[in-house]
């Protein structure tokens, strides 16, 4: 196994620091392997000790053999024809890439289950059902997935809004009260308007979590909890299925959870809520 492919698959149990190093390594491999280990150390923000441990955990007898294989790794990837990701080319067939489409989907899936952590999404569940009202917002791509959460968590009887537009999200957000909880979604973990949302709602004594796939935002600041999950965007792959699916599944997950604390509750408001958008079918 090559060291990109062990970077995403690592035969190892890999430690908090070791997960801070390879997410360096994958967004900044060509600095990585021109920069002494001392300089690394001051940009990655883990001890030189560790880059050389973790440099043996991957089966190099020290870094300079592991900067020369990963240098040689990166130029053979970035002479290939790609386009979109990495792993897709632009002479392969379209069944070739429907079925690289659906593993690198189903692969984010599975390191986002791999690296959960159950206790934060119990607790996520305990500010919903104890809570008076839920926001979820979202910005761009992510506004859909705000949408469409709060849209189901109304179908089970919750007091839910969704918000993806910027100025409404402020409004809102000034007019939060304490027992409220902000579902903040957000890919990059950078929108500048997430993280006035996210300062103003603490402000105002609101719970917040965030979902997230930088381990190292700024709204770490502001949040009660958060879930990561396990994407990675090229520029052309800006608000690809793989986000949106990941995100959608961690707020199907808490969903379901919800479900399962108040079954009676959500059966019954699930029903009334079909109930009344039949009346509206038989009315047209």
């Amino acid at each position: 196994m090559n060291i990109l492919e062990q970077l995403e698959h690592p035969d190892f149990k890999p430690s908090k620091s070791d997960g801070v190093l390879m997410d360096y390594i994958r967004q900044h491999g060509d600095v990585f392997c021109t920069s002494p280990i001392a300089q690394l150390a001051q940009l990655s923000g883990i001890s030189e000790a560790t880059i050389t441990r973790f440099v043996r955990k991957m089966g190099f007898p020290n870094l300079q053999h592991f900067k020369v294989s990963l240098a040689e790794e990166l130029s053979g990837r970035n002479q290939q024809q790609t386009i979109i990701n990495h792993n897709i080319t632009t002479d392969e067939s379209i069944l070739t890439t429907a079925k690289k489409l659906m593993s690198i989907s189903v692969e984010a899936l599975r390191q986002t289950v791999r690296h959960l952590d159950e206790d934060i999404i119990a607790r996520t569940v305990k500010l919903l059902t104890n809570g008076h009202r839920i926001y979820f917002i979202g910005l761009g791509n992510s506004g859909f997935v705000a949408d469409d959460s709060a849209y189901k968590f109304q179908r089970i009887g919750l007091d839910a809004i969704g918000l993806d537009n910027s100025h409404l999200i402020m409004l809102h957000m000034s007019l939060i009260h304490p027992k409220d909880t902000v579902i903040a979604i957000s890919h990059s973990g950078e929108s500048s308007e997430i993280l006035q949302a996210a300062r103003l709602a603490k402000k105002n004594g609101a719970h917040l979590a965030v979902i997230t796939s930088n381990p190292h935002t700024v709204l770490r600041q502001y949040a009660d909890l958060c879930i990561f999950y396990k994407t990675k965007e090229t520029m052309l792959e800006t608000g690809s299925i793989v986000t949106k699916l990941t995100q959608i599944f961690i707020i199907d997950l808490i969903y379901t959870q919800v479900v399962k604390e108040r079954p009676e509750q959500s059966v019954k408001s699930k029903q009334d809520t079909a109930d009344a958008i039949n009346i509206l079918r038989l009315s047209e």
